[in-house]
């Protein structure tokens, strides 16, 4: 099988991002939970803003041109009043009125003017953290608004007037000259005629000018009113907890999702079976599902003994109907199962799996090769004072070593005894390979616990020496670049893996994993030796299959 790059994972279809957002869930909601109360604490330690607001209407500059049906749009623009509304001139007007001191920056500064779509209205609005402030800063700009336009109409009429009546002035000089002409003349002459004319048009421009002036008197200089005055508002405008509420809650949604799935791409733990059987090379043997009960690391539990109806004891027979079917030649007996680091399941999966075999009339040894933190004989309440090591080193034999365990007629425990110095040096030893010759001629499958692969080398001197391999993974905790990395070093030495166990999977927190890999397994995993004479749990009774005795063990010896 190819092997897939770093950082790959399957396309995901929309089930797929479901179960992401289901699986970070909590992530989620804890970073939408910390922008809204950020938010909340923030907005709830503002100052309290009050806004009033005044509207005016804009109307055209005379009276004539609105009656005339002259397009509003073409004489009044509403950008431009709007402007003229928060300019400092209008400022100034305002603070007048108020009889304040604050500066006109101050004021426009607490002053917003829109203009709703399509109207000719004015909305001019004071924002102040007292309401009778807040009411009279918007009807003062409102006014000031309608009073600086007055003063600049009466302004512009006034230039107009004055500029027409210099003009008057001067047409009256040229009238007077024109009529000194007319006088010096002679009666019938071509003087007379040219200088009645010029005096006709002089006086025509000058009754021109005069009725503009007349004019001016009529233009209608109202700019406008207050068709809202400013009321008092009751509550605040601003902090606005609601939406600033809402906006954390949609931030800190986005925040989240975005944070769920950076960790779910950062995250290198096996996804899923499929996952695991990419990496492995090698096929799933079963999926034993998460039990919420076993959560203490050193609980040891039977399942396949203790509770043979549920899904974690269907899973082992599965195991054994798998293992079963890759045996069917007789070339698959001795089989050693293996993890990447500890607290993986490989010692749950050799007792369980010899039980159920057991319970299919096969005749099973379970030996523990776990000769630095051995835990195989706590599933069954049997001793460790003589096992495997005890046999290695030559100070007991195997018969000394064989317990028979209560309840399960068919299964034969071999411990892994005191815990010595040199385990990988007993492990790579030819003893140890005579030993598995002698299981192997006495049983139809030998079970073989071994230390994690990754924390100490036990486990890969033992893994040439048996028929077959079966590597544990657990969901939660191993990672693929572990998993990875077993495989190879399996490769490396010959170890013939047949298949993997996908252990403690749980479809909703199958990748709520945190921390490194290997610091966990190189931290925790180390030489634990029992005290003599003490055990974990009251014993059941157990007894030594077959007398004690140097000579060759016998089948007949432990299964009678």
């Amino acid at each position: 099988m190819e092997e897939p790059q770093p950082g790959f994972e399957p396309t995901l279809d929309l089930r797929a991002y479901l179960s992401v957002l289901r699986r970070r869930k909590w992530s989620v909601l804890l970073v939408t939970a910390v922008a809204v109360a950020s938010a909340l604490a923030f907005s709830f330690r503002q100052t309290p803003i009050y806004t009033s607001t005044a509207k005016v209407q804009v109307k055209p500059p005379t009276a004539n041109q609105y009656l005339q049906n002259v397009p509003v749009a073409s004489i009044v623009s509403m950008d431009t009043e709007r402007q003229v509304a928060a300019s400092t001139k209008v400022a100034e007007l305002a603070a007048e009125r108020l009889g304040t001191d604050r500066s006109t920056e101050d004021l426009l500064e607490h002053l917003d003017v829109s203009v709703p779509t399509n109207t000719q209205i004015l909305e001019i609005s004071f924002s102040d953290p007292d309401p009778a402030t807040a009411q009279a800063g918007a009807q003062a700009f409102a006014q000031a608004y309608l009073d600086f336009k007055v003063q600049q109409a009466t302004q512009a009429f006034a230039s107009v007037e004055e500029a027409l009546t210099a003009k008057i002035k001067q047409l009256q000089q040229q009238l007077a000259t024109e009529q000194q002409k007319l006088a010096a003349a002679e009666p019938g002459s071509p003087q007379q005629a040219a200088a009645q004319a010029e005096i006709d048009v002089l006086t025509t421009r000058i009754a021109t000018y005069e009725n503009r002036i007349s004019d001016l008197g009529l233009i209608d200089l109202d700019p406008g009113e207050v068709i809202q005055p400013a009321d008092l508002p009751r509550s605040p405008s601003s902090p606005n907890h609601v939406l600033n509420g809402g906006l954390a809650a949609a931030l800190g949604l986005a925040l989240g999702v975005g944070l769920a799935f950076l960790r779910e791409r950062l995250d290198d733990r096996v996804v899923g079976r499929l996952g695991f059987e990419e990496i492995l090379g090698a096929p799933t043997l079963a999926v034993v599902p998460h039990v919420k009960s076993w959560r203490k690391r050193d609980r040891t539990e039977l399942p396949a003994l203790e509770n043979p109806d549920g899904a974690p004891a269907e899973a082992y027979r599965t195991i054994r109907t798998n293992l079963l079917f890759m045996a069917r030649d007789g070339d698959v007996k001795t089989v050693a199962v293996m993890s990447p680091g500890p607290g993986e399941g490989k010692t749950t999966t050799v007792a369980n799996l010899a039980v159920s075999l057991a319970q299919a009339d096969k005749r099973v040894i379970a030996v523990s090769c776990d000769l630095r933190k051995p835990r195989l004989h706590r599933f069954f309440n049997l001793g460790n004072e003589v096992g495997v090591s005890s046999v290695l080193t030559g100070r007991a034999t195997l018969n000394d070593a064989v317990l028979r365990p209560v309840g399960v007629p068919m299964l034969r425990v071999v411990p892994s005894g005191p815990v010595p110095h040199n385990p990988s040096e007993l492990l790579s030893s030819e003893r140890l390979d005579q030993l598995l010759a002698q299981l192997r001629r006495v049983a139809d499958f030998v079970i073989v616990d071994t230390a994690p692969g990754l924390a100490v080398s036990d486990g890969l001197v033992l893994a040439p020496k048996v028929d077959a391999v079966i590597v544990v993974a657990d969901a939660g905790t191993t990672s693929r670049s572990a998993l990875r990395q077993l495989r190879d070093h399996l490769e490396q030495v010959s170890g013939n893996v047949i298949g993997g166990v996908f252990n403690n999977f749980d479809p909703d927190r199958a990748r709520s994993y945190e921390g490194a890999y290997p610091s966990y397994y190189y931290g925790r995993y180390r030489y634990r030796v029992e005290e003599p004479g003490r055990r974990p749990r009251a014993p059941r009774e157990a007894e030594v299959a077959g007398p004690s005795s140097e000579e060759i063990w016998r089948s007949e010896d432990i299964w009678s």
